[in-house]
């Protein structure tokens, strides 16, 4: 049992590191439709190595134990994406993008963080079912391009970028922020509950 958590939670910071590379491509990417597919690359490995992501899994809980899985699994996808984003800033890389995506962030209402994130969680959704349905990467890949061009909220992504905009600056991770991640969870639970279970 033990061993088989252990297992758990090491697939699942693999998972937010996966993310976390996603994160780096689109903030170096002056292209935003390429930054976008390549970051699709990241879903597609979790869902190729079956790596538990908070995303791509909170829309098929069926009962108690899937549930209380959820917090251990995004802590560790939190971890994971924190890791990659916190040592990405010590690399030479142009990270000057995630200012302005970080600033956008933290400037909007909270109905529109709900609202952006309900969208992203429906898109997680449709990529995991696609790819359990089809095994074409396709359909893996237009539905993240669909909300990362769109501009959806991802819980998991968003403190990515939140910690690479936390390391570059030297700044706290203040209430906005933590708010903004809390209200993304709840939001990406409820699109993809509303696809999977209607």
């Amino acid at each position: 049992m033990i061993e088989f958590r252990l297992n758990f939670y090491i697939k699942s910071l693999l998972a937010g590191v996966l993310i976390g590379l996603g994160d780096i491509i689109y903030v170096v990417s002056e292209n935003h439709i390429l930054g976008a597919f390549l970051f699709s690359l990241g879903l597609l490995t979790i869902l190729i190595k079956e790596y538990p992501l908070y995303t791509g899994r909170v829309g098929y809980i069926k009962n108690y134990d899937d549930f209380v899985d959820c917090s251990p699994m995004i802590l560790f996808n939190f971890i994971g994406i924190a890791l990659v984003c916190g040592f990405a800033n010590i690399t030479n890389l142009d990270l000057s993008a995630v200012n302005m995506i970080v600033s956008n962030k933290l400037h909007q209402e909270w109905y529109s963080t709900l609202f952006l994130s309900w969208g992203c969680g429906a898109m997680m959704y449709f990529a995991v079912n696609g790819w359990k349905k089809t095994g074409n990467p396709i359909a893996v890949i237009m539905p993240i391009m669909f909300f990362i061009l769109c501009g959806f909220e991802h819980c998991i992504a968003d403190y990515g970028y939140f910690m690479m905009y936390k390391f570059k600056e030297a700044i706290d991770f203040d209430y906005h922020a933590g708010m903004f991640i809390l209200i993304a969870i709840v939001g990406n639970a409820l699109g993809s509950l509303t696809f999977s279970k209607i």
